[in-house]
């Protein structure tokens, strides 16, 4: 397609199919729309790289409870058992993309959360799920589906 210097975003939209199947090829779509640059990007090679970016949850036990929660990040979550910890988590880490979307991503202290909450955006449960799972090689949790 062209560095983004040369390529508008017009003539990516007269040759959106074009453009589409680069992208799905791994092949860079970049264009410009006045002084800023975009790129198209297939979904699964963002989430890809989105998954290595973002930091990855702390799970911690006690006696009786346990806790996930994102390091340098609002988001946490308690449960009595795992399952319903990662399952709160995954829904806090919904709540919070929502809110960032609606209002927090305006204030200074919830800039850095861009690209967690495009990750949220674009991943299923179960893709979060994994992503919750695999820190450290920590337990998979196999009794999700």
């Amino acid at each position: 397609m062209g560095s983004a210097s040369d390529v508008t975003s017009a003539a990516v939209r007269e040759s959106w199919s074009a453009s589409l199947n680069a992208a799905v090829d791994g092949r860079p779509v970049l264009f410009h729309r006045g002084n800023q640059e975009f790129a198209l990007l297939a979904g699964s090679l963002l989430r890809d790289v989105l998954r290595h970016v973002v930091p990855i949850p702390e799970v911690s036990a006690s006696e009786d409870s346990w806790t996930v929660l994102l390091p340098g990040y609002p988001v946490a979550a308690d449960g009595l058992s795992l399952d319903d910890a990662v399952r709160d988590f995954i829904s806090a880490l919904r709540e919070y993309a929502d809110a960032w979307d609606d209002r927090l991503h305006r204030a200074s202290n919830h800039r850095q959360a861009a690209l967690l909450v495009q990750y949220v955006f674009i991943s299923d449960d179960h893709e979060l799920l994994s992503w919750a799972g695999i820190a450290d090689g920590r337990k998979k949790f196999s009794s999700f589906p």
